[in-house]
């Protein structure tokens, strides 16, 4: 079965607390500013973030799908939508195939466990069981390259140490849908280039590429499709070439 994403009408919201009922925000309030993308009342009365607003499209097998637009646009709201942690809170999305999704790779690791619990830990967040974690287990060890430090806690590793353990087993599994969110540096230079070539392969492998990059350079590259987002909303989508050319007219004139 070929993989397909449909986004119908599809609106997103998140509640905004009043500043008065936090105390630590409200004392907080002038160190610093959170842009939005505009608030409205809900039927409570309480108001609200318009995180995305009417997104019509469809994502079909064979589709490299750039995500373009300035931070804030959108486009991480987006590819959380598309990977399953948001639901939507008006419209529809069907999803058809297995998704992985390169949004926060550390996500699931415990501190206090080993770097081999760790693998079994995050991969199951993902969604696998543990036979196939054990299929995929040697590939992940061969490819981060810790050794015996992978019988040691996860605390105990160095930043580009984390980094290398998340990475590899985010990526030991290739799947229909793959979701990324720009490219993200992993220690040092050799394993950096080793990741950004494994990376470049899984995105050939899969069924379905949504790729949300400010390097333009590899999304010509790369996408053959590519939607631009602003405010929460898509403001043009089509052919690769005449979408970047088109956020380029946007924001960098």
């Amino acid at each position: 079965m070929k993989a397909e994403i449909i986004l119908k009408n599809v609106c997103l919201d998140f509640p905004v607390y009043d500043a008065e009922s936090l105390s630590f925000r409200n004392k907080m309030s002038d160190m610093g500013k959170v842009i939005v993308t505009k608030t409205k009342k809900n039927n409570s009365g309480g108001k609200i973030i318009e995180g995305l607003r009417d997104i019509n499209h469809i994502f079909q097998h064979g589709d490299r799908v750039a995500l373009l637009g300035h931070n804030g646009s959108g486009k991480t709201t987006l590819l959380k939508l598309l990977a399953g942690i948001y639901s939507p809170t008006s419209g529809s999305i069907k999803k058809t195939g297995e998704t992985n999704c390169m949004l926060d790779i550390g996500f699931g690791f415990e501190q206090d466990a080993t770097g081999y619990e760790n693998i079994i830990l995050s991969n199951i967040t993902r969604g696998l069981k543990k036979e196939e974690i054990d299929k995929i287990l040697p590939e992940i060890v061969e490819f981060c390259g810790l050794g015996e430090f992978l019988n040691m806690p996860f605390r105990t590793y160095s930043s580009g140490m984390q980094a290398r353990l998340a990475f590899s087993s985010a990526i030991a599994n290739t799947p229909g849908i793959l979701l990324i969110d720009e490219f993200f540096s992993t220690g040092d230079l050799e394993f950096s280039k080793k990741s950004k070539e494994k990376v470049l392969e899984m995105m050939s492998n899969s069924s379905i590429l949504v790729f949300a990059s400010h390097d333009l350079p590899l999304l010509k590259t790369i996408c053959n499709k590519a939607i631009c987002m602003k405010n929460g909303k898509v403001v043009f989508s089509g052919e690769a070439s005449e979408v970047i050319e088109h956020y380029q007219g946007m924001y960098e004139r």
